[in-house]
């Protein structure tokens, strides 16, 4: 995502381990948040309805004239909020509703009357309920109006909120300095102005920034009972994303490629009995291939599964390639990556040992113990508990200089492989097309949300992972021609 308004990560500052947004490091524990969508529009879609009714025109000039003349009667209230209105006595809430009625059909407003209803609003169901309106036909109603508002930034919204402002204007109330000049011109013409007009690039912005400034305090128990009663009274949407396909056919690839390393075996035997590189290479290339092969014939690219595979292959790729570079420095760093890994099971072993872990589980102690003993006796295998070589993946990634792998890749099925709440967002949760839900996220228990396909990216790993091996062992004539662009070709 691109835009003007959006931040760098080179502006945001690390503090105490943790990555501050420019706006917060700005504002600090000053900075307090106050919704459009979810405090403010509540208390105004009375005139929101107005305007969704009569369109924008005759909607703005209506709700002009209501507000002008509720700003010159003696109301004690200083934005036209309903819950203000609601906590007037009766007397005047009669002379604000006598009001509305002299400029619009009262059935405007009936949907509302859904929500306030019984004694304690006996005098607003008076002026608006419309017997003719079904159920069905308010809670549409309410239903498209909070849609059509719901977006802070939107024209619809815009106009919403430039009425929101007209009553402490009309009364009064709000001083304008000379300084302010596109305010004061935002006011004056907004109304006047098609949303087409190059000029309301300027007033809608200095619109909403003036509308933000709340003079009141938020009443919270009648905002919580609007959403509160709208959601109760409605079913769920939930929405699944359906991510387009992008097919990339690597099956004949992939069992060459398989072909290709099984050769490479039989023709290093003599290694295989005793290299450590060798069998370390080998054995982690015949790991990553077998994820690879398991997200293709288990149909796991769009999964969960999928993305958990593709990080483990590129950290094998990582480490290999962290290997073959450190070589020349550690002539047995391939024989100690081999005892470091051993070093884990065992620290398992050892546990199950005292442990009641049940036959049943997945771990097989037999063959644990089995591979713990096969270097030698486990009694001198050590338990390494740090990183390998001392190092954590990500020093090993700028080592090998994939930084980007890490920052990019690496980091984000991370979320994955720890079920971070951005992962389980994307993978789990759909989104409710409800606006009277505050288009919430419902758990897609029918599993319907399936993930951008991971087969491009495997590629890419395994590509980088064959040209690596490609500097160390001998590939065949066929295999290179074939593949030359594919692989070999820059």
């Amino acid at each position: 995502m691109k835009g003007e308004n959006l931040s760098k990560l080179s502006d945001h500052k690390f503090k105490k381990g943790i990555i501050v947004s420019p706006a917060n490091d700005s504002f600090g524990d000053t900075l307090k948040f106050n919704s459009w969508t979810k405090e403010r529009l509540p208390e105004y879609l009375w005139l929101g309805l107005i305007l969704n009714y009569y369109g924008r025109d005759k909607g703005l000039k209506k709700g002009e004239s209501i507000l002008y003349h509720i700003a010159n009667i003696n109301v004690d209230i200083t934005q036209p909020k309903l819950s203000m209105i609601f906590s007037l006595s009766k007397e005047k809430q009669d002379e604000i509703y006598k009001i509305i009625c002299n400029f619009i059909n009262p059935s405007i407003l009936s949907p509302l009357t859904i929500l306030y209803r019984g004694e304690q609003h006996k005098v607003f169901n008076h002026y608006f309920y419309d017997n003719s309106q079904t159920v069905e036909d308010r809670i549409s109603t309410l239903r498209s109006s909070v849609k059509m508002f719901y977006n802070h930034q939107s024209n619809d919204t815009t106009d919403l909120r430039y009425l929101s402002i007209c009553l402490p204007l009309f009364k009064g109330m709000v001083r304008l300095s000379e300084g302010v000049g596109m305010t004061i011109e935002s006011i004056k013409n907004y109304s006047k102005t098609d949303h087409e007009d190059e000029r309301m690039r300027f007033y809608r912005p200095s619109i909403r920034s003036f509308e933000v400034i709340d003079m009141e305090e938020n009443d919270d128990e009648f905002i919580s009972y609007f959403w509160r009663e709208l959601g109760l009274c409605t079913d769920c949407s939930p929405l699944y994303i359906d991510h387009p396909e992008h097919v990339y056919d690597i099956q004949e690839f992939f069992y060459d490629t398989k072909k290709v390393f099984e050769n490479i075996t039989l023709l290093n035997k003599e290694k295989l009995i005793e290299d450590p590189k060798f069998n370390v290479l080998m054995g982690s290339t015949c790991y990553i291939l077998k994820l690879t092969g398991e997200v293709i014939n288990n149909e796991l690219k769009d999964s969960i599964l999928g993305r958990l595979a593709f990080r483990t292959i590129l950290e094998v790729f990582i480490m290999m390639k962290y290997l073959i570079i450190k070589e020349a420095s550690q002539d047995d760093i391939f024989q100690g990556y081999q005892l470091y890994g051993i070093g884990k099971y065992k620290h398992i072993l050892l546990r199950v040992r005292e442990s009641s872990i049940e036959r049943e589980s997945h771990i097989a102690v037999p063959i644990v113990e089995t591979i713990v003993n096969e270097p030698m006796w486990e009694e001198f295998v050590n338990i390494d508990v740090r990183f390998f070589d001392q190092q954590n993946i990500k020093k090993k990634f700028e080592e090998v200089n994939e930084k980007e792998l890490y920052e990019i890749y690496y980091e984000y099925t991370t979320n994955y492989a720890h079920g971070f709440w951005g992962a389980i967002r994307e993978s789990s949760m759909l989104i409710c097309d409800n606006p009277l839900h505050k288009y919430h996220t419902v758990a897609d228990f029918n599993f319907y949300q399936k993930l951008p396909s991971v087969i491009y990216d495997i590629l890419k790993i395994l590509k980088k992972h064959i040209e690596l091996l490609s500097e160390v062992y001998e590939f065949p004539k066929w295999y290179k021609v074939k593949y030359k662009d594919l692989v070999y070709g820059k």
